[in-house]
């Protein structure tokens, strides 16, 4: 595997020889409109990639049919790295005293020495005046295109023509063409979504054993969801996707399933902000979770969204129109989630207030209680393991007299050190008794030695 320095060599070796192709065809199309007698009409081939090793030239091996995705792709990297190729475009019609229409892009008060292409720059440097062949753009940016599956074009429509729209490249499908690393997106207005990671491993994980076979399930779906994909009689058969529920109160271990489902798979788990997506503006929650799904596509990514209920609650009777378009952002919600093809896991305290609509959807729905004396006398061996001296029978007294859970146990054990550490001695049951008043009176219950 090639380190970052090496894959951006390799990469920006092959874009220069692509641009230097589109350069020569642009040329050619250009004396051919303006009639010039040295125009050459011999065909301008694409350069040789069949031993190119790098990410660039992979991905078009792998994914590029034909002469038109290939100037697509270049043509976007293009007005990434090296616009000033496009100026040739910027050339005026003298009779009239402005741009050609035929060579599409765009300009504008900010940018009016900079050409921008569009799809009818494409259309004209591919086809000239050949105008059945434009139609032939629209296949490339439909839905079971790669440039859509794979996030390497996104257009720009907005109010007007297709061939008029802007296009660029996917964020992902940049980074990979460039200096070959994953893309991984930090946290922003457009991705409202953090990666989750954790230190422990499965063997940490202390749960019910029925919680642990249902887990096994999912698991085990994730470690063979590609034979499901390749094979034509199991994709008709079987989803695509997994979709799951975990219930129960805080602390339990939904969160952290989650992560360790990740982290054994190596696959990003992202746990969606809900407080972001959700938005009194109508419209603007369907916005929002368009963008991450969109982002999310064919990632291979676990989406967690916790506390589930504030957006897959019940729809509600339609009284006015904000409960309507409430009722439409759930009927969204749920057609995205059905379309979606990696895991979804949806955590929630809160397992009545959840939309039984979803609840058809599920694949598992899983009840994560409050761990027995047993699972809780390993919860509290694990955790104080190498930091504090207490008896195996304290430890046991403790599991059976005081009903918490693990995110509990792991609050009590930060709050009995920090103790030690002002009172400068180890940590002591005494503290460890203290924390757990704190946190059973969090919860309003009572606090019994």
């Amino acid at each position: 595997m090639m380190n970052t320095s090496e894959a951006s060599k390799h990469n920006a070796h092959t874009f220069n020889n692509e641009m230097a192709w589109l350069s020569l065809k642009i040329d050619q199309r250009l004396d051919l409109f303006f009639e010039n007698e040295k125009a050459e009409h011999k065909e301008v081939v694409p350069p040789e990639i069949k031993d190119d090793p790098s990410n660039y030239a992979n991905f078009i091996k792998t994914y590029c049919t034909d002469e038109v995705e290939r100037i697509v792709i270049v043509m976007a990297l293009t007005n990434y790295f090296k616009p000033e190729l496009f100026d040739r475009f910027l050339i005026k019609n003298k009779g009239l005293g402005k741009n050609f229409t035929e060579f599409g892009g765009k300009t504008g008060d900010k940018t009016e020495n900079i050409f921008v292409p569009t799809l009818r720059t494409v259309a004209f440097i591919l086809f000239g005046d050949q105008i059945p062949d434009y139609f032939r753009l629209q296949f490339y940016f439909e839905d079971n295109h790669f440039f859509r599956l794979q996030n390497a074009v996104l257009l720009n429509i907005q109010n007007q023509s297709f061939l008029d729209a802007t296009f660029s490249l996917g964020r992902e499908f940049l980074q990979k063409v460039t200096n070959g690393n994953e893309y991984k997106p930090n946290y922003s207005a457009d991705f409202p979504a953090s990666r989750i990671t954790t230190d422990l491993d499965w063997e940490d994980l202390v749960l019910e054993n029925y919680i642990f076979d249902e887990i096994d399930i999912v698991d085990t779906w994730l470690k063979n969801k590609e034979q499901i994909t390749e094979d034509k009689l199991l994709s008709k058969k079987i989803n695509k996707g997994y979709k799951c529920l975990f219930y129960g109160p805080p602390g339990t271990g939904k969160t952290l399933s989650a992560t360790l489902l990740g982290k054994k798979n190596n696959l990003d788990v992202f746990r969606v902000d809900l407080s972001q997506v959700v938005s009194k503006y109508i419209g603007e929650t369907e916005k929002n979770l368009a963008s991450i799904f969109d982002i999310a596509e064919n990632k291979n990514w676990i989406l967690f969204f916790d506390e589930a209920e504030s957006l897959f609650s019940k729809r509600t009777a339609v009284n006015d129109a904000k409960d309507k378009f409430a009722n439409q952002e759930t009927a969204y919600l749920l057609q995205r989630v059905e379309n979606y093809n990696g895991l979804i896991i949806l955590a929630t305290n809160l397992k009545p207030n959840i939309d039984l609509a979803f609840s058809r959807r599920l694949q598992s729905v899983i009840n994560y209680a409050i761990p027995n004396p047993t699972q809780r006398k390993a919860l509290w061996t694990n955790a104080l393991n190498g930091i504090a001296d207490l008896s195996e029978d304290e430890i046991d007294k403790i599991a059976k007299t005081y009903k918490i859970s693990g995110g509990s146990i792991k609050n009590v054990i930060q709050f009995a050190w920090l103790k030690s550490k002002a009172n400068k001695m180890g940590i002591t049951l005494e503290n460890l008794l203290i924390g757990i008043r704190r946190e059973l009176t969090k919860d309003g219950k009572s606090f019994e030695k």
